[in-house]
């Protein structure tokens, strides 16, 4: 459907070409149906050009209808000349199918929201009833009257018309109101479009069948469309229904389907034999429907709980979750760094054991309300018990979320430091007491405050009732620039110079003169700046405070200044620090992300041209391998200054993270951005370090893209460069790439497919082996992980791991691991029963779904001494979630042996536990990187324990790896997970090395 969505008005030619291609679209739909007429002698069973119309009027600028209308009757008229003689009667009928369109269309208008046509059930209902069965009986009324028939002829030509229409607005309606431009062309670059061409060659060959050789068809087909509406997103659905209804009308003027038996002329419109039609089309649309709802309900559910769990961790202010029972649940960092815990130490405690007992009580109170329904939340300033010992002042609010049941879940805990606030406001107190003494009592106490204003850590200045200094602590002198001898009787305006920002322009004085009957803090600019008269500067808060007598009169102010300097410094060094790599001080992938972001924005709005380019450090692990990461750090920071003396002053360079670097050249030609990134490539290429006496040449790779008007998505730039970079580092290195097609992409990837395989079928292959062992029991191994390696025709070592991802067909996945068990069972198989080991081989999904290759492997398995039960396979996860229907058989063949099965990759995807069942494997390996950080990541850390949660539930054991640090064992070991493998369990080794050792596996 090429309707523009906009209702902007557009250029006439651009109105004419859209004209043009309805009136093609129209021409063909027009010859469909007149096909139909023409084969069955009838009415078509269903007419399409109406509802093409509908849309038309309902989607298309008022300006541009009269031009699109014209265009669609065109082809309408065109194809009824060639079907159908041309004639008078002809156009009768055209002009009905146009003001039957007008008026669905103008009546959409009403109903629907032109952006969100089909936005819920609601509204499909509201254009099932408007165009689908209202407009279709206006045109069969309106065609009777201009044509008139005669007896049962009128009812069956009313019939016939009012089920065509409908059948037509229903079956292509949803279509084209849903149908964008672009949709085909986004959806190439995506699996999506192969699922939705197999899911639709499945339904239409299962709905022929249906047709042809079942007893009630139609019930099978509703159940078929069913599937198809289960399986894929809405719109795909609906090109589903389309396709299927176009089918069944074809196999009914053909006589491929079976005719209910002949009625009397007037029943026929309940017994017509294409009404079935409805009745397959409003189940199957009315379940799409439900399946778009609750996957955008989902989706919603998803951000929901990303959002919150964002919130919590990166908030300014302490956060945390807490049981029901008081037990600290999650805590984020702004709470460790408060209260001075670890989150594992806080997770040992209650907020009982570290409340001041003074509030427990109070708290205690608020919670059981709390928990009773008598409140929603509550808030109260409490103290708390720093793990060192002092006492800290937080303002706490706290609310509580309940299950479906109204049972309390957890409760939401805002803890917001206030001890510098509540050390400050009761220094103010004390002096207000003070001065409002009497004067027997001032002149006894006026040593003391001297004295305790002279050792506090703030400025404090008091004033007359005129805002004339009377009293000035040192601090307030230091902070001033004024002794209080000189400042004594001036005006505070005269001695304090307040900007908003160390540039910005100086306060008014009207706060300052104005003051109000109560204390006051000025609500002010947070970035508030003293300058004094010797040129230093302050970064301050400050309150004001009015002294009044005990009986009311007003007798002067105190002013308290509070000097952030050092508190501000460090917001803004942490502010950096979020935003910037420290080791090379670029920008990080946080920061060129928000950057790439307003570039796009930019590109889509203003229309404005930009280049993105990615820029891959090559043989910079040789440096890292050969020097040391003290080399590969210097040599970074060198790179850094290196790419940053060629850039202008408008570009973004930042570092993406290890060896990759991201460049964003705004307002810039391709021609003038191919010539900065070249130079850039050639100064490093010519780049030459030393380190340690020894001299080490690097190069690097690049890719460039565009970013403009028809290519402004984040995801789609970024793979782009990504993409071209590639091509870049396989076309021999130290090269520029300019994206440009896909097929460069595909040429390589055959490229490094024939190399792949030609490496396979000439050269031996090496097994190695990752030992496994529990976390907390290093030394017990339970198995080992394999993997092969082998050699290029150059000497290069290449993992299989490398092999398997360059190879692009099953064929050749299959043929490495044939390649594999031959190795393994000629050379290895023997020696391994022998030692009693058990071990891991690694095999592609490919392999696992070919018959020929699992009925190889049993009968190797058979042959060999190897018992099957020191046998494991890991197969990756995607084997669960495509649900191929040899899969599960050939897994219970291998099970039935007593082999053990290994589903590896599981990482954030838990809709794979909606896949499994207790019994189809046997370990479930998590992907390395959920688990690189588990350790110092809370969220990784959390989703890991869910994972190993519903493994637990199916009884399947839980692998982790690679794990490098012997602290993530501590923490894996504190989830539960069964086994671990990586350098902190041991090295990876040669398997020949192993199975020639002395040690035996105890079994």
């Amino acid at each position: 459907m090429t309707t523009d969505t906009l209702s902007s008005p557009r250029p006439y030619w651009q109105t004419f070409s859209q004209a043009l291609r309805l009136g093609a679209l129209s021409f063909i739909l027009t010859l469909f149906c007149l096909s139909l007429i023409a084969a069955d002698g009838q009415l078509s069973p269903i007419w399409f050009p109406t509802t093409l119309i509908t849309v038309v009027v309902f989607r298309a600028s008022s300006r541009a209808i009269p031009w699109l209308v014209l265009g669609c009757m065109a082809g309408l008229l065109l194809a009824s000349a060639i079907i159908i003689a041309p004639s008078i009667t002809s156009l009768k009928y055209a002009a009905v199918n146009l003001l039957q369109g007008l008026a669905g269309g103008y009546l959409l208008r009403l109903l629907l929201n032109r952006n969100a046509p089909l936005n819920s059930l609601l509204n499909w209902s509201k254009m099932a009833v408007a165009v689908g069965l209202f407009t279709p009986l206006l045109g069969a009324l309106l065609a009777l009257w201009w044509l008139p028939k005669s007896g049962s002829g009128a009812l069956s030509f009313f019939n016939t018309w009012v089920i065509a229409e409908i059948i037509g607005m229903l079956a292509l309606g949803p279509v084209c109101l849903l149908w964008q431009p672009d949709d085909v062309k986004a959806k190439v670059r995506q699996t999506l479009l192969l699922e939705t061409l197999l899911t639709l060659l499945i339904t239409l060959t299962l709905c022929f069948c249906a047709l042809r050789f079942l007893p009630w068809p139609y019930t099978f087909v509703i159940v078929i469309l069913f599937w198809s509406a289960i399986r894929l997103p809405r719109l795909e659905a609906l090109v589903v229904f389309l396709a299927t209804i176009a089918m069944m009308a074809l196999m009914l003027v053909h006589g491929l389907m079976p005719m209910p038996p002949p009625v009397h002329t007037s029943s026929r419109l309940w017994l017509a034999p294409w009404l079935p039609f409805l009745l397959v089309l409003l189940p199957g649309h009315i379940m799409a429907q439900v399946m778009h709802s609750f996957r955008e309900e989902r989706k919603h559910i998803s951000e929901s709980e990303a959002r919150f769990r964002n919130a919590m961790e990166y908030s300014a202010i302490g956060m945390a979750l807490v049981s029901p029972s008081g037990v600290w649940l999650q805590a984020n960092q702004a709470l460790c760094r408060l209260l001075g815990y670890r989150q594992d130490e806080l997770r040992d405690l209650t907020f009982q054991q570290i409340t001041h007992p003074d509030d427990l009580y109070v708290d205690l109170q608020q919670l059981e309300a709390l928990l009773a329904g008598e409140i929603n939340s509550y808030t109260l300033e409490k103290r708390y018990l720093h793990k060192e010992g002092q006492v800290v002042w937080a303002l706490l609010a706290v609310s509580l979320v309940r299950d479906a049941e109204h049972q309390p879940l957890y409760f939401i805990s805002q803890i917001e430091d206030i001890t510098e606030l509540k050390q400050t406001e009761d220094v103010n107190r004390k002096l207000m007491e003070r001065i409002t003494l009497t004067n027997e009592a001032l002149f006894q106490e006026k040593e003391r405050m001297l004295i305790t204003l002279d050792s506090i850590g703030e400025a404090v200045i008091s004033t007359d009732e005129d805002l004339r200094v009377t009293f000035m602590n040192p601090v307030a002198e230091k902070m001033s620039g004024w002794t209080q001898r000189h400042a004594a009787g001036k005006p505070l305006r005269e001695i304090l110079h307040i900007t908003q920002g160390r540039e910005g322009p100086e306060m008014e004085n009207l706060l300052l003169c104005a003051l109000p009957e109560s204390k006051t803090s000025p609500n002010l600019d947070r970035d508030l700046v003293l300058h004094n008269h010797v040129g230093e500067q302050f970064d301050i808060h400050y309150s004001i405070t009015p002294l009044k007598t005990l009986a009311g009169d007003n007798i002067g102010s105190v002013m308290v200044i509070q000097d952030v300097s050092e508190s501000r410094e460090m917001m803004k060094h942490l502010s950096y620090s979020a935003s910037h790599d420290m080791l090379t001080r670029l920008p990080n992938r946080v920061n060129f992300e928000h950057q790439l972001k307003r570039l796009l924005h930019s590109a889509n709005e203003l229309a404005h041209q930009h280049l993105l380019a990615f820029i891959d450090l090559d043989r910079f692990k040789a440096v890292n391998d050969t020097a040391g990461h003290a080399a590969g750090d210097a040599l970074l920071r060198d790179l850094a200054e290196l790419m940053q003396r060629s850039l202008r002053s408008s570009d973004f360079l930042a570092r993406l993270g290890g060896d990759e670097f991201g460049l964003l050249l705004p307002d810039c030609d391709i021609d003038n951005g191919r010539e900065i990134v070249q130079r850039i490539v050639n100064a490093i290429n010519d780049f030459r370090f030393l380190w340690e006496g020894r001299l080490y040449r690097i190069g690097a790779s690049a890719g460039l893209t565009c970013i403009h008007h028809d290519n402004s998505s984040a995801s789609e730039v970024m793979a782009q460069a990504d993409l071209a970079c590639y091509n870049a580092k396989h076309s021999g290195r130290g090269q520029l790439a300019f994206y440009e097609a896909r097929l460069q992409s595909d040429k390589h990837a055959q490229t490094n497919q024939q190399e792949s395989e030609k490496i396979i079928q000439e050269n031996p292959l090496r097994l190695v082996a990752w030992a496994v062992a529990p976390p907390r029991k290093t030394q017990a191994i339970s198995f080992y992980l394999l993997d092969a390696q082998s050699h290029t025709h150059d000497g290069v070592l290449v993992e299989a791991t490398a092999l398997r991802a360059s190879l692009q067909d099953d064929s050749a996945l299959i043929l490495l691991d044939r390649k594999l068990l031959e190795t393994f069972f000629n050379d290895y198989a023997a020696d391994i029963a022998r030692k009693g080991l058990t071990v891991a081989l690694p095999l592609s999904t490919a392999a696992l779904r070919d018959k020929n290759f699992v009925d190889q492997l049993c009968q190797n398995i058979a042959a060999h001494a190897l018992p099957a039960s020191q046998l494991l396979f890991s197969v990756d996860s995607e084997a669960v979630l495509t649900q191929h229907p040899d899969l599960r058989y050939h897994y219970r063949r291998l099970q039935a042996l007593g082999c053990r099965l290994i589903l590896r990759e599981c990482g954030r995807n838990l809709d794979i536990f909606q896949q499994l069942h207790s019994g189809d494997i046997d370990y479930l390996l998590f992907s390395a990187d959920l688990v690189a950080n588990v350790h110092c990541n809370l969220m990784d850390e959390m989703l890991v324990s869910i994972i190993h949660g519903h493994a637990s539930r199916l009884n399947i054991a839980t692998i982790a790896g690679p794990i490098e640090l012997p602290i993530a064992l501590t923490t894996l070991a504190a989830i539960g997970v069964d086994g671990a493998w990586g350098e902190a369990i041991a090295s990876r080794e040669a398997l020949r090395p192993l199975l020639s050792n002395g040690y035996f596996a105890i079994k």
